[in-house]
């Protein structure tokens, strides 16, 4: 469905939509709640032409039809200034606010979502794995590397298949990378990683994760690696800009 026109030319309906896009990524519920009550008030003084629409299937849809048709005054809903307020508008503009990811998804100020996910790997250096100049490890050939994985997408392409599908992949690569030897990792893959350094090992946990998502996400992925027993820089994949 495309969003309506007036909304989108409005410079407050499109802060809202951006503030109430935030609080869903920190699954803020009730301050969501709060702005859509906000957003309401503002369609109803500034654009009485624009009418939000039930959502075809939406059971709440449906609830807040029949609490607008079968309200008890005492538990009637008011804006500041006494008016009252439709509890289906109200409902509808969820359904709005919704629709405004449509706006500008691709530019600078678009709403974007992120998903950051952490883990500890610890792998070790097989046994005929000779000493490198300048390489720093524990006594038993260890490592233990910070792995975070991040994606930011325009919340359009974010959906919560591919959120899922990041946090399963992150949960596994969790599982599997405790305890493996370095050099083994990326061996039986397709992607012709080299994973001898923090470097390659985020450049392989970002080949890895993009595999599982939808083709061109991996664009929005970003992985870090450190290693803070060694004192060393961050390895990044993508490289750091900075």
């Amino acid at each position: 469905m495309a969003l309506n026109p007036v909304i989108a030319a409005c410079a407050r309906c499109r802060d809202l939509a951006e503030e109430w896009w935030r609080l869903g990524i920190a699954d803020d519920k009730s301050k969501m709640r709060m702005l859509e009550f906000v957003f309401y008030g503002h369609l109803t003084d500034e654009h009485p032409m624009v009418h939000p629409t039930a959502l075809e299937g939406c059971r709440g849809c449906q609830e807040a039809v029949t609490t607008a048709q079968f309200f008890l005054p005492d538990l009637a809903m008011h804006r500041p200034d006494g008016s009252y307020v439709d509890p289906a508008r109200l409902h509808f503009c969820h359904h709005l606010l919704e629709q405004t990811a449509e706006v500008s998804v691709t530019g600078a100020g678009a709403p974007h979502l992120t998903s950051g996910h952490s883990f500890t790997a610890h792998l070790y250096h097989r046994a005929d794995h000779g000493p490198t100049p300048g390489h720093r490890c524990s006594p038993d050939r260890r490592h233990s590397y910070e792995v975070t994985v991040e994606l930011k997408a325009p919340v359009t392409l974010a959906t919560e298949d591919q959120t899922m599908a990041l946090r399963i992949a992150v949960s596994e690569l969790e599982r599997d990378l405790q305890y493996r030897e370095l050099e083994r990792l990326g061996t039986d893959d397709e992607f012709g990683v080299a994973v001898d350094n923090r470097f390659g090992l985020a450049q392989w946990v970002h080949a890895t994760i993009a595999h599982r998502l939808a083709d061109g996400m991996g664009s929005y992925l970003r992985v870090q690696v450190d290693a803070p027993a060694e004192g060393s820089s961050p390895g990044f994949f993508p490289a750091d800009p900075k």
